[in-house]
Order: C-alpha cells, then structure tokens, then sequence
C-alpha cells in the first residue's frame, strides 16, 4: 500500500475502498469499478443464462362438437299405452307387457292401491286413509 516503484505499474485507488493499490494487483468488476482483490466480486452465473421460448399454442385446434341429443327410451316409453309412453319412442304394435306391470316400473307403485311411503327420490309422502 506504500508508494514503490515497480516497473511497467503504475498506482491506482480501488473504487470501493478507496486504498492505494499498484495497476497489476487490481480487476475490473463485473459493473464496470476497478476494485483490490478483496472487494472482487463474480458476476452471477445465472445472469446470463438464455431461455428458450415455451410456445403455450397446441399444434392444431378441432373445432368444437355440438351438443348430441341421445334420446333413451324406457321400456315404458315403448309401450302402447297413453299415459306411459312417450312421443319418440312408442310404438304401435308393442303390448309385450301389461299395463299394470309397466306402470309399477315407472311410478314404483301399483295403480289404485296405496302410494308407498316413500318415492324414488327419498322424500316421504304423508298417507292418508
């Protein structure tokens, strides 16, 4: 930290510290100061790391589907008779099963005797005499 003489140096003061140095013992730092060995400091490494781009797009796009209606039919929907067939799905000529028989499948009761006390759904239904 004296004043010598050292052939082909010359004194320099590090940005940091601020002590007397000769031009061969001192770096120049990764933000542009010239700086003694004791205040040297290495650039991160990860500040220079390159990314690749992530493309987010997919390769192709379908265009969406609409909506398919899929009509299922029961077996009373089927049957010939009014009040448990529907408009889609009845035909004429199918009287397979009886009428009684078709009703307890869909109402899960037999027509003209007591309800049950309860119904598909778990709610109870009050009886009344």
């Amino acid at each position: 930290m004296s004043t010598y003489f050292k052939h082909g140096s010359w004194n320099v003061h590090c940005d940091v510290c601020g002590f007397k140095f000769k031009a061969d013992e001192v770096q120049k730092r990764w933000d542009g100061l010239i700086v003694c060995s004791k205040d040297y400091e290495q650039d991160h490494p990860q500040k220079y790391l390159r990314v690749h781009e992530d493309r987010q797009d997919v390769p192709f796009v379908r265009k969406q589907s609409d909506d398919t209606y899929l009509n299922v039919c029961y077996m009373w929907d089927r049957s010939v008779y009014a009040d448990l067939a529907s408009a889609d799905c009845a035909t004429a000529d199918n009287t397979t099963y009886t009428y009684v028989f078709l009703y307890t499948l869909k109402y899960g009761y037999t027509p003209g005797y007591a309800t049950p006390a309860y119904s598909f759904d778990g709610w109870f239904l009050p009886q009344y005499a």
